[in-house]
């Protein structure tokens, strides 16, 4: 809590070094508004052709304190006032500073304003001012045509009249007035000190505020579930771990920026103010949709097909990424609007360049694609032994762009997903049995009753086991081989993965064998029996070979295959 409360600390400088940088004038930049030569726009020296440069350009000079230039954003009105323009700009300064309700961010940039927004096209409102004794005046500008140059917007005179009566009406903040004098009088830069050091300490002291009312509702939560019978360990989930400083950071900024117009910031720095709190609560809210992703995803891992872990692995991993990057998305688009940026545009803008992005892009979007296809249809997943074009190995990672595979020599094999999606895969780890097939060699000295012997043993023994599916069974002569008699072996293995298998395999071929020796017989090794007669007169005559076989004597020299091991002459 202390090193949290350290964080917000530093979070208050932020934003008071924020406030702070952006609202400090120079004694050169106030040099400056008097030449007409240094300015942004060529047609107004002092902007005011759109409602945002007037508005903007009235309050920068007043808050530097040049209140003859501040005076220029004035349309006087033909009845005579009680004070003079410089007094009445002074005037509208401390009124705005201490009841002004508005976004300057959000006022029109266009000379023309908006013209949706109910008034006349030459009148534009930009926000309203709440005075001490609860009543409020609309702030109102005019678009005035000049003799020479562009038309531009003024104060109206219709405000400007009321300056007097909202300056008799509007106060200091009700805890500025009861504050030692030390800090109301003393400045840090343009701020009374009192003010950063408000700012400063709020954020502390309303996060612990925040945490005991998190602390409260979840109490009230459990009580509730408690009565109704069903009782559940809110602290202790997965979703207040993860969640509960993220929440209690977003209620203190809330809390923040609900209380900060009590402190009697200056609008310039509360507009700087508005905008560095913006900033913070929308990584706030990102940081909070991240862990509430995370809970999400690990919830539906959790709930998926228990058979199928390294499937819901992959498919959490791919889905996290992508809701992550549009929660990103989402607070930058926010963030725009928040500055006045009109989204409209924007998003039209980025039409046109993502088309053009697409074309640049298009192996890369391939690949994002691919990789959905390829994890939505779930042909492969983490963990899974498969078989991609020449490469065998286990899957490690689908990302984004590509996978990854981990051969057998340990060495890693990056597939991009858009060539994947239109690869054959063969997927080894979803076999869900295995399949038993030898060849079982005999010898040809093999009788017929110890053949019978043999496959009958065969069936019998492996019927008997019951990792073998019997349905698949089958064990039948198939072929007379060049030096055996082939039996076919066939049949389904139960086993949970392959190593289970191969020693299924194993024990099966071992009793194969065994049961071959018990019918006094053997397997068959590769041989040739050779006989030789003799074709011409003085050759010596051939011996008779000892299994006492006639020899052709039309043969000059023939070979005989032969399925016994001593039977090679």
């Amino acid at each position: 809590m202390a090193m949290q409360g350290f964080s917000l600390a530093r979070a208050g400088a932020l934003i008071l070094a924020i406030s702070v940088v952006h609202a400090a004038p120079t004694a050169a930049a106030s040099q400056a508004t008097t030449a007409p030569a240094v300015t942004q726009s060529a047609d107004d020296p002092l902007r005011r052709e759109t409602p945002r440069g007037s508005f903007v350009g009235f309050v920068e000079a007043s808050q530097r304190g040049n209140y003859a230039l501040a005076a220029d954003y004035l349309q006087w009105p033909h009845q005579k006032l009680p004070i003079n323009k410089t007094d009445a700009a002074s005037q509208l300064r401390f009124v705005l500073n201490h009841g002004f309700e508005g976004n300057l961010d959000r006022l029109s940039r266009d000379p023309g304003g908006f013209i949706d927004d109910g008034f006349p096209a030459d009148r534009e409102r930009v926000g309203a001012v709440v005075l001490a004794d609860g009543g409020r005046v609309d702030i109102m500008l005019t678009r005035v045509s000049q003799e020479t140059g562009p038309a531009i917007w003024l104060i109206s005179a219709d405000t400007v009249s009321e300056i007097p009566g909202m300056f008799g009406r509007a106060g200091l903040p009700r805890i500025e007035r009861q504050l030692p004098s030390f800090l109301t009088e003393t400045r840090l830069g343009r701020l009374q000190l009192w003010v950063p050091l408000a700012l400063i300490l709020l954020l502390p002291a309303l996060f612990l505020v925040s945490s005991v009312l998190l602390r409260a509702a979840v109490g009230l939560t459990w009580l509730v579930f408690k009565l109704r019978g069903r009782p559940f360990q809110v602290r202790h989930s997965r979703a207040w771990k993860a969640l509960a400083c993220p929440s209690a950071v977003l209620i203190a900024l809330f809390l923040h920026a609900f209380l900060s117009p009590q402190v009697g910031m200056p609008l310039l720095h509360r507009q700087y103010y508005s905008r560095t709190i913006t900033i913070l609560v929308l990584l706030g809210l990102v940081w909070w949709l991240w862990r509430f992703v995370d809970v999400l995803g690990a919830r539906a891992r959790d709930r998926m097909v228990a058979s199928r872990p390294h499937a819901s692995e992959s498919v959490y991993t791919l889905g996290r990424r992508l809701l992550k990057g549009t929660a990103v998305g989402v607070a930058i688009l926010a963030g725009l609007a928040a500055f006045g940026v009109n989204l409209t545009a924007t998003l039209a803008g980025l039409g046109i360049g993502g088309v053009a992005l697409a074309f640049a892009a298009q192996k890369t979007l391939e690949n994002l694609f691919g990789g959905i296809s390829v994890l939505s249809d779930r042909s492969i997943a983490v963990g899974d032994v498969c078989q991609i074009g020449k490469y065998v190995g286990e899957v490690e990672d689908v990302g984004l762009r590509s996978m990854q595979l981990r051969t057998p020599g340990r060495t890693v094999v990056s597939v991009p997903n858009g060539v994947l999606a239109t690869m054959e895969v063969e997927n080894f780890s979803r076999r869900d049995k295995f399949l038993f097939n030898p060849t079982v060699g005999l010898r040809y000295e093999t009788t017929l009753e110890q053949l019978e012997r043999v496959l009958g043993g065969i069936r019998e023994g492996l019927a008997a086991d019951d990792r073998i599916e019997p349905s698949t069974l089958r064990a039948r002569l198939v072929r007379f081989g060049s030096y055996s008699l082939d039996v076919e072996v066939y049949a389904y293995v139960k086993a949970s993965d392959y190593a289970a298998f191969l020693a299924v395999q194993e024990a099966l071929l071992m009793r194969i064998m065994r049961i071959a020796q018990d019918a006094g017989t053997g397997l068959a090794i590769p041989s040739q029996a050779t006989y030789v007669r003799p074709g011409q007169q003085g050759d010596r005559p051939a011996r008779a070979p000892e299994d006492g076989r006639a020899i052709d004597e039309g043969t000059a020299g023939a070979t005989q295959p032969s399925g016994s091991a001593e039977g090679e002459a």
